[in-house]
């Protein structure tokens, strides 16, 4: 399929796995070109295989650490090439899980400048072009762990209670022609707890959607009007019962929960 008419390109990051390639590819399907932003230049050669077997727009790859030197800049120039953009999905992240004191400080700097620092500079870089369109959309894939404490994921929750707040204040500022809008899934089946380190602590957990059923709601937000999406009435329900309680409980519920097993239950 070539792209259909008016239909500007998306940049998606963080595209070759989970929540970003599904995203990617059903943008692809409504006919809209998509340039997918992601390290592994192999997973990103595959899904442009994918979409084109598929009978998508054309999906454009770009190798590229979000978190590198110039890398919004980049992107930006990229886009431009392509004919500009009027969708930015900032979807590229990861978390890290343990004690905070036993994790690597390297990991650390490099998960805050991919899930915060990238995000922002994206954004910026992207937004005269999504202002251009007069029909921009910024989606942020946050978490719905941005509205409570994470104990042992304390800078990752951390990470995502930025996002959540940096794209709630973008939309009450509503720059000329683009809406802003967070995705909030709870647990996701990707790779995401292989990178964490959970060891497969939350597989299965209460409330877990497929990267496919969070990528949905994203493209709802992209096609709606809303500005924060918590996906699965269990999420939702976690996330307003924490308004409610008094935060000691929140907190001690939440260690419960997220604490790591004891080595002898592995």
């Amino acid at each position: 399929m070539s792209a259909a008419p008016g239909k500007k390109l998306a940049v998606v990051t963080g595209a070759s796995a989970g929540i970003g390639r599904a995203l990617a590819l059903m943008l692809s399907a409504e006919g809209r070109p998509v340039l997918a932003v992601a390290r592994r230049a192999d997973r990103l050669a595959d899904l442009m295989k994918e979409a084109e077997a598929r009978g998508g727009a054309k999906i454009h790859m770009l190798p590229l650490d979000v978190a590198g030197p110039h890398a919004a800049e980049k992107v930006a120039g990229r886009a431009t090439e392509l004919g500009g953009a009027s969708i930015l999905v900032n979807n590229a992240g990861f978390g890290a899980y343990g004690r905070f004191e036993e994790l690597e400080l390297q990991k650390l700097s490099n998960m805050v400048r991919t899930n915060c620092d990238a995000l922002v500079l994206f954004t910026r870089a992207l937004l005269p072009e999504l202002m251009a369109s007069n029909e921009g959309v910024v989606l942020n894939v946050a978490s719905s762990g941005g509205f409570l404490p994470m104990p042992f994921m304390a800078a990752y929750g951390a990470t995502k209670a930025f996002v959540v707040s940096f794209t709630e204040a973008l939309a009450a500022e509503a720059p000329t022609g683009v809406r802003f809008a967070a995705l909030c899934p709870g647990p996701v089946d990707t790779e995401f707890g292989l990178v964490a380190g959970t060891a497969g602590r939350f597989h299965k957990a209460p409330g877990g959607i497929s990267a496919e059923a969070a990528a949905r709601a994203g493209l709802e937000l992209i096609h709606g009007e809303g500005v924060l999406s918590i996906p699965g009435p269990l999420n939702k329900l976690a996330v307003f019962g924490a308004r409610l309680a008094p935060r000691a409980a929140v907190r001690w519920a939440a260690a419960r929960f997220m604490r790591p097993w004891p080595k002898d239950s592995k």
